[in-house]
C-alpha cells in the first residue's frame, strides 16, 4: 500500500520514531488499564447494595458493553473530522467527564419493588457513565491518531490495549483491594485519569492538521459491505455471549467462588491480544485446536459436576478462551483498511452488546435454566466450520452425495444420544453414558468437514451427558424455575 492510501497529505507528517510509537502504546494501555480497573472498583462499592449474584455481574457487564459501544460510536463519529478538531473535541470530553470525579455511587437506594434488571444498569450509568464513555473511546481513537501521525498499521495496538485491560482487571483483586480502602482506591483512580488525559494531550501534538484518512479519492478503499459488517458483528457477539454464559454456568452449575468472574473476563481480554498479535503462530494454533476442545467441553455442559468440579471448570474456561481466540482471529483476518478502522471496532462493539443483551436480559426471562450456554456452544460450532483432519474424509465431504449423508447421519446422532440417557430399555448407567460419549466424539472428529454433522454431533454429545434429563425437568410443571438471582 502506498503512503497516499494512509494519509491525504503525507508531506505534513513528521518522521515517526520508536519513542513516539511507545507514547501511543503507553496511552492505549493506560486507558484500557483504567477502564478495567474501574469495573471491579465499582462492583466493590455496589456489593452492599446489590449483592454478589452472578446475574448482577452479567447486568454490570451489559452496562459496560453498552458504554463501550457508545465510546466506539463516538470515536467513529469523531474520525470524520480533521485531526486537530478530533483532539480538541476529545480533550474537551475529558474535561467534562472529570466533573464526575472522584468516582462513587449515588446515595439513592432501590425501592423495595424495584426490578434489579433495571436498577443495576441505572446505578452504574449514573455513577461512572460519562467517565467510562470517554475512556472507552481510547482504543480505537488512539489507533486512528496513530495512523494519522504516520505510525503505520494500527491493528496490533489493539493487542496492547487488551493487555492493559487484563492488567487492570487482575491488579484490583491482587493489589488495590487488599492494600487500600475504597476512598483511597477512588482517589488513586482519579489521579490515573489525570495522567491519561496528559498522555492524550501529548499524542494530540503528533496529529497533523490534515483531513481524515482516505479523503483523497485515489487513496480511498471501498466501504465494507453490509454482509462483511454483519460477519464482524456475529464473530464478536458469540465470544461475548459465551464469556457471560460461561461465567453464569460456572457459578450457578459447577462451583461458586468469590471473584470467579475475573477468570472468564480476563481470558476473554487475553483472547484479543492473541488474536490481534503481529505474530500469528499462537492464534493459528488455537484456531486449529478449537474444533477439538469444543466437544471436550460439551461433555460437561449438562453433566453433574459435583464430583469433578475443578475438571469441568478448567475445561469450560479453557474452551471459552480457545473459541474466543479462534473467532476473534477470524475477525482479525477480515479487518478492513485503516481508514475504516473505527467502523470495524464499532461493529465489534455492537456484537459485544448483542451477546450481553442475550445473556443478561433475554435469557433470564425466557429460560428456566442456563440454556444460553449450550446454545452459544452450538453457535460456536457453526461459526468454527472446522476443516477435515484427514485427507480421505476431506475428499469424502466434497462429494455431491455428502450433503444427503450428513442429514441422515445428523438424525442418527440424536437417536444415539438417547442411548446414554437410558432409552430403548437400555440401563441408565455411567458406563454406557461414557461409551456413547466416546462414540460421539469419534463421530465428531470424522465429521469435521461437514458443518451440519459437526454441529449435530456437538448437540448429541451435550444431550447424552445429561441434556435430555435437564430438558425433562424443564417440561415437567413446577420442577425448575429461574429468577434474576439463580436457578431453583
Amino acid at each position: 500500500m502506498q503512503k497516499g492510501a494512509i494519509l491525504t497529505a503525507t508531506a505534513t507528517v513528521p518522521t515517526f520514531t520508536s519513542a513516539q510509537r511507545a507514547l501511543f502504546v503507553v496511552t492505549i494501555c493506560a486507558g484500557s488499564f483504567l477502564l478495567f480497573l474501574v469495573q471491579p472498583l465499582i462492583a466493590r462499592m455496589a456489593l452492599p447494595r446489590l449483592g454478589g449474584a452472578p446475574a448482577v455481574w452479567n447486568s454490570a457487564m451489559l452496562v459496560y458493553q453498552a458504554l463501550l459501544l457508545g465510546g466506539y460510536a463516538y470515536a467513529h463519529w469523531l474520525s470524520k473530522l480533521n485531526g486537530r478538531t478530533q483532539s480538541i473535541v476529545h480533550l474537551g470530553g475529558f474535561a467534562i467527564a472529570a466533573l464526575m470525579l472522584p468516582i462513587g455511587l449515588p446515595q439513592a437506594m432501590p425501592p423495595v419493588d424495584a426490578s434489579p434488571v433495571l436498577w443495576v444498569p441505572w446505578l452504574l450509568l449514573t455513577s461512572i457513565g460519562p467517565i467510562f464513555f470517554i475512556v472507552s473511546a481510547q482504543a480505537p481513537l488512539m489507533q486512528r491518531w496513530f495512523t494519522l501521525s504516520g505510525g503505520g498499521d494500527p491493528y496490533p495496538l489493539y493487542a496492547a490495549s487488551n493487555l492493559g485491560s487484563f492488567g487492570g482487571l487482575i491488579t484490583y483483586p491482587l493489589i488495590v483491594e487488599p492494600l487500600l480502602p475504597v476512598a483511597q482506591q477512588s482517589l488513586l483512580w482519579s489521579i490515573g485519569y489525570g495522567v491519561l488525559a496528559l498522555l492524550v494531550l501529548l499524542c494530540a501534538f503528533r496529529i497533523p492538521n490534515v483531513a481524515r484518512i482516505g479523503d483523497a479519492p485515489s487513496a480511498s478503499t471501498p466501504l465494507p459491505t453490509r454482509s462483511e459488517t454483519m460477519r464482524w458483528i456475529t464473530l464478536a457477539a458469540i465470544p461475548s455471549g459465551l464469556m457471560l454464559a460461561t461465567t453464569l454456568h460456572l457459578t450457578t452449575d459447577i462451583v461458586a467462588m468469590p471473584l470467579l468472574w475475573v477468570i472468564p473476563l480476563g481470558l476473554y481480554l487475553l483472547s484479543f491480544s492473541v488474536a490481534f498479535a503481529t505474530d500469528r503462530r499462537l492464534a493459528d494454533f488455537f484456531t486449529q485446536i478449537a474444533p477439538l476442545t469444543l466437544p471436550i467441553a460439551a461433555c460437561g455442559v449438562f453433566a453433574d459436576a459435583t464430583q469433578w468440579q475443578m475438571v469441568f471448570a478448567i475445561a469450560t474456561v479453557f474452551n471459552m478462551f480457545v473459541i474466543a481466540v479462534a473467532l476473534h482471529s477470524a475477525m482479525f483476518a477480515r479487518r478492513p483498511a485503516p481508514e475504516h478502522l473505527t467502523r470495524f471496532y464499532l461493529a465489534m462493539s455492537i456484537g459485544g452488546v448483542i451477546g450481553g443483551i442475550i445473556c443478561a436480559l433475554i435469557a433470564p426471562l425466557v429460560f428456566d435454566w442456563t440454556y444460553e450456554y449450550p446454545l452459544l456452544m452450538l453457535a460456536s460450532a457453526i461459526a468454527l466450520a472446522p476443516r477435515a483432519l484427514f485427507e480421505k474424509t476431506a475428499a469424502f465431504w466434497q462429494r455431491s452425495s455428502a450433503a444427503r449423508i450428513s442429514r441422515f447421519a445428523a438424525i442418527a446422532m440424536l437417536f444415539v444420544s438417547l442411548v446414554g440417557q437410558g432409552s430403548y430399555g437400555i440401563p441408565d448407567s455411567t458406563t454406557i453414558q461414557a461409551g456413547v460419549a466416546i462414540v460421539l466424539i469419534g463421530a465428531i472428529i470424522v465429521s469435521m468437514g461437514s458443518r451440519l454433522l459437526y454441529v449435530a454431533g456437538i448437540m448429541a454429545l451435550m444431550l447424552t451427558q445429561g441434556g435430555w434429563t435437564k430438558l425433562g425437568l424443564s417440561f415437567a410443571d413446577g420442577m425448575m424455575t429461574r429468577s434474576y438471582f439463580g436457578v431453583y
